[in-house]
């Protein structure tokens, strides 16, 4: 905020270098000088060191404030990316903990529902399934955990809510596995607000029922 620029050359970092300046009464903030070894967001969308983010908040008044921000990586985008959202003012609230993915291992895990499956019954839903547009949905177990990855994706934890039914930790998106008579695991059905998508499942697991 004292009127430096940028480096010229800097050491690529996790959260990047950032400035600040005064349009008028909107903050502008520029960030760069990223390092390509994160992801853009808890979707998956990828980043590289040539990231730039530059970020306008302006507080239209008491308790609203209007945020924009772009994204600009010629590596991954052919065009700039713009979003806007307000941001709502929310008084007398505390700052919650948040949970890394690198907790391995349900029981340092929160906002579950208490529910524990056995490894056995989460290595049954392993497997790759086929979503209609030809994205295929990587679903992995490990010990007490399943974890989840599309397409351009991070694998990230899910939280069963269920015996079949699970939610994503970084996302609303929700798993619901389907058997058939014979209990076999036949598809995937992923929900979220676009609607409900069936996710075919590719081949068997070797610990599947047979």
């Amino acid at each position: 905020m004292d009127g430096r620029d940028l480096p010229k050359d800097p050491n690529p970092t996790w959260f990047g270098y950032s400035i600040g300046r005064w349009d008028g009464d909107t903050l502008v903030v520029t960030t760069a000088g990223f390092n390509d070894k994160g992801w853009l967001d808890s979707a998956g969308h990828p980043q590289t060191e040539s990231l730039r983010i530059t970020e306008r908040l302006r507080r239209r008044d008491f308790g609203h404030m209007d945020f924009e921000m772009t994204l600009e990586d010629p590596k991954v985008f052919t065009r700039p990316v713009t979003m806007k959202r307000e941001r709502l003012l929310a008084p007398d609230t505390d700052l919650l903990e948040d949970v890394c993915e690198n907790e391995r291992d349900l029981t340092h895990m929160t906002g579950g529902s208490g529910l524990r499956l056995s490894p056995a019954l989460l290595a049954t839903y392993a497997g790759v399934y086929e979503l209609p547009s030809g994205r295929e949905v990587v679903v992995t177990a490990n010990g007490d955990m399943l974890f989840v990855r599309g397409l351009n994706e991070p694998k990230l934890p899910l939280l069963e809510q269920s015996e079949t039914q699970f939610m994503s930790t970084a996302n609303p998106t929700g798993y619901e596995f389907v058997k058939d008579a014979q209990g076999r695991v036949t598809h995937l059905m992923v929900r979220g607000a676009g609607g409900d998508q069936k996710a075919v499942r590719k081949g068997t697991s070797p610990t599947q029922p047979k």
